[in-house]
């Protein structure tokens, strides 16, 4: 159903949307600025943050997202690199319990630059079952992220490199100069895709570090199982992605920190500037 609006606009951009009103491709301005609008909200890129599971601040009723990094709350700092990078689009998915709080914090995103939409996850299923939830909001190029991570991610970067190589999954990976990080997640990179994978039992130093922020498509649901079962991403999900060859790994120069305790938080705080 259409709608009537009324707006002020500079003679000069009246112009040239007069100008577009051939008759052939627009055959007025009201059906121009209606295709341009629709472009434009059709190329902001869509970010889904997921909070399933357990996700209280170890030894406290208070999510993790919302634990203070500095002066600021995690996941309004989440969401604020999120729309400076693009993602307008902003899904949350979790708990009932842990959505009442974040929207009390954050309502439908409007004071954060975002449309923040919530998707009641009370299943407990693992993180890949929590992708499933969502599959009907992931059309292309769509950003998974947990929300109890912090981040020093270009993510425009990263969107690029995932389109550039015509891929369904693409994992963020930090790149230290050194082998100072520890991990239980060991992967091998050859060239631009991931060639192997692998969980550990005990942890090991490593120059590469995988995150857990991933480009999914939609191809990606190929490769879980329907029905109600335990799927993971990290123990499920990547090995048959390596398998296949089509997980990417960006490789970046930046840091990444889950934040699960009170000391997650303030060696957070140390290591990333606020927003």
């Amino acid at each position: 159903m259409k709608s009537r609006a009324s707006f002020t606009i500079e003679g000069e951009v009246l112009g040239k949307l007069d100008s577009l009103v051939d008759n052939i491709t627009y055959r007025s301005k009201s059906e121009a600025v209606e295709d341009i609008l629709r472009k434009f909200f059709e190329r902001q890129h869509t970010a889904i943050i997921l909070c399933g599971g357990e996700f209280n601040i170890e030894g406290t009723n208070t999510p993790r997202p919302l634990i203070k990094i500095g002066n600021t709350t995690l996941i309004e700092r989440t969401i604020n690199v999120l729309r400076v990078s693009g993602f307008r689009n902003v899904f949350i998915s979790g708990s009932t319990e842990v959505l009442k709080q974040l929207f009390r914090q954050l309502r439908n995103g409007e004071g954060y630059g975002v449309d923040i939409k919530y998707i009641d996850d009370n299943n407990m299923n693992g993180s890949a079952k929590a992708l499933e939830m969502v599959k009907q909001y992931v059309g292309s190029t769509t950003l998974f992220i947990p929300g109890d991570v912090v981040f020093d991610i270009d993510l425009k970067d990263m969107l690029k490199f995932h389109d550039s190589h015509n891929s369904f999954a693409s994992i963020a990976i930090s790149m230290s100069s050194s082998d100072s990080e520890e991990i239980r997640d060991k992967l091998v990179v050859k060239g631009n895709y991931v060639a192997s994978y692998e969980i550990l039992d005990t942890p090991v130093k490593s120059k590469l570090a995988p995150t857990s922020i991933f480009v999914f498509d939609k191809d990606i649901f190929k490769y879980i199982p329907p029905g109600d079962m335990k799927w993971d991403i990290q123990k499920d999900l990547l090995p048959l992605l390596v398998k296949d060859g089509v997980l990417f790994g960006y490789l970046y120069n930046g840091a990444w920190m889950r934040v699960r305790t009170r000391e997650d938080a303030e060696r957070a705080k140390s290591l990333f500037k606020e927003e």
